[in-house]
């Protein structure tokens, strides 16, 4: 549905060439779900304006549903961008129209009939049925959300923009804009194209992740094994922030040294995967390795309805050991990650 091919996007600032996005090139089938994520500054949201041309690219072909945007004349643009719908993080409604008014603006030129009939029909799929007469001024901000959706779905999109949607958002809040866009692409099969720079929203959602740092992607691929392996410094650090795994790393630069290392205990994260989160690994390399282990951090959680974690444990019993258990872990699809050792 989208193919983005060597796309990179520069600005003039003076008499700086800033480049927001460099060389992104990306492939995203139709009726999925696809999270661009990257830290503020990345060039996520540049790369997302990119894909309907708000942003002309300064190099590279953008295609969507099959057409080439970047070779098409600006009435032909036109035309194309009504397929691609956009959501935005403040919601970017009308105050002086009702919700039914800002549903029914991209309709216009339809008849009366057409316009209630679509309207009423969208703000039933977003659960604001009856806000129809209300203003946004009298709205929360969840609400206001999903009007923004039911208009952006008013022109039968093929591809929904989702632009940091959900940041201004309350967790709980956040949860059922999430669950509504995921209604959307069951229902509707709406290709969406989510915007973050939470890692929360990714595993709540997509069924694909690009992570994006200084202009570039750097790791992509499907949301379960970019969470279970990730390769890219910055993918580790989205990774780790929803966990508490991130606190390792503060626990042993405590001056008050919470964690002590013997010699030749080794502290070790374990990575498990969606086979061998039932199995009780830590008793068995205990028992058959003679390792005294202790268990400091552990974090289990579902990803596309698959469970993966792992644990943070110091090991003892001596390096021969220690490798022996390494082995058998990696074996039963434990990923061993070495963090130090006494």
């Amino acid at each position: 549905m989208i193919q983005l091919e060597h796309v990179s996007k520069q600005f003039e600032a003076g008499k700086q060439t800033v480049e927001a996005v460099k060389d992104v090139s990306l492939h995203i089938e139709k009726g999925t779900i696809a999270g661009i994520i990257g830290f503020s500054g990345a060039g996520k949201s540049t790369l997302a304006r990119c894909i309907n041309l708000l942003e002309r690219p300064t190099e590279g072909k953008v295609t969507v549903g099959g057409a080439e945007l970047t070779a098409l004349s600006e009435r032909q643009l036109r035309e194309k961008r009504k397929k691609i719908g956009m959501i935005f993080q403040h919601f970017n409604l009308f105050a002086s129209r009702t919700v039914y008014g800002n549903v029914a603006y991209p309709l216009k030129g339809r008849s009366k009939g057409e316009i209630d009939q679509k309207v009423r029909s969208l703000l039933e799929l977003v659960g604001l049925s009856d806000k129809a007469e209300a203003y946004p001024s009298q709205l929360s901000g969840g609400q206001k959300q999903r009007v923004a959706i039911a208009r952006a779905l008013a022109s039968n999109p093929e591809v929904l923009l989702s632009d940091e949607a959900t940041s201004a958002l309350d967790p709980e809040t956040t949860r059922s804009i999430l669950r509504l866009l995921k209604e959307v692409n069951r229902t509707l099969g709406v290709t969406i194209v989510i915007i973050t720079h939470e890692m929360g929203v990714i595993k709540e959602i997509c069924d694909q992740v690009y992570v994006m740092e200084g202009g570039r992607v750097v790791e992509s691929g499907d949301v379960f094994q970019v969470f279970a392996s990730p390769r890219a410094a910055v993918t580790r650090r989205f990774v780790d922030s929803t966990s508490n795994f991130s606190r390792i790393q503060e626990l042993l630069d405590d001056p008050a040294h919470p964690i002590r290392l013997n010699p030749g205990d080794y502290l070790l994260r374990l990575n498990y995967l969606e086979r061998s989160t039932s199995e009780a690994l830590i008793s068995n390399i205990s028992r058959r390795f003679e390792l005294d282990v202790n268990i400091l951090l552990g974090s289990i959680e579902l990803i596309d309805g698959n469970p993966l974690g792992g644990l943070v444990v110091v090991a003892g019993g001596g390096h021969d050991k220690i490798t022996a258990a390494v082995a058998y872990l990696s074996k039963r699809n434990v990923l061993v990650e070495v963090i130090s050792h006494g």
